[in-house]
């Protein structure tokens, strides 16, 4: 299976949602140019620096507002606020000290995703088991994204949303098929 590209999903977001906005909006994914700056003080702030996929889409789009699907990446309209935030004072680890070098970097009903920044691979927790539960849900941040966002697109167009959900685990090198499965439903 090809996953759709960055530029694909931009382009069919746009032609999506462009039609309802403004009465709803955070759906397109936006080019916005933030500062390496901005970056590099997030990561300050955080205690770790980004790989490299994660730091590009984020650095090229607007992510302060964006919700793919079931997963809500942030909605205040900073997303490096919003990492700092949930990274700092969420405690969506249950307590004492911030596992090293994970962080999370958004949300979905009843999944939280996080980002293992040594790595760069994608897991996904269902809070009420705990992050330490947390199954890979992609080799990287590029990855996962370009698998929601083909999820997301195309599952209203296949009648085998099983095998949607078989070939992107695939694709992505995840180890959780129940996340896949669930998006593609």
């Amino acid at each position: 299976m090809k996953l759709l590209s960055v530029e694909e999903i931009k382009a069919e977001l746009d032609r999506e949602f462009t039609p309802l906005e403004p009465m709803l909006t955070g759906f397109r994914l936006i080019e916005k140019n933030t500062p390496d700056s901005a970056i590099k003080s997030a990561e300050k702030l955080i205690s770790t620096n980004f790989p490299y996929g994660f730091r590009e889409l984020i650095a090229k789009f607007d992510f302060g507002n964006l919700t793919i699907g079931p997963v809500v990446f942030c909605s205040s309209g900073d997303y490096l606020a919003e990492l700092v935030e949930l990274n700092l004072n969420v405690m969506w680890w249950g307590g004492g000290q911030r596992p090293e070098n994970i962080i999370m970097i958004g949300n979905s009903d009843p999944f939280a995703i996080l980002l293992n920044t040594n790595s760069g691979s994608v897991y996904a927790f269902d809070s009420e088991n705990g992050w330490e539960k947390s199954k890979k849900i992609s080799d990287d941040f590029f990855g996962f994204f370009s698998a929601l966002g083909t999820v997301v697109l195309t599952r209203n167009q296949t009648l085998d949303r099983r095998k949607l959900a078989e070939e992107i685990l695939e694709e992505v090198g995840a180890e959780d098929f129940e996340f896949w499965l669930r998006l593609a439903n």
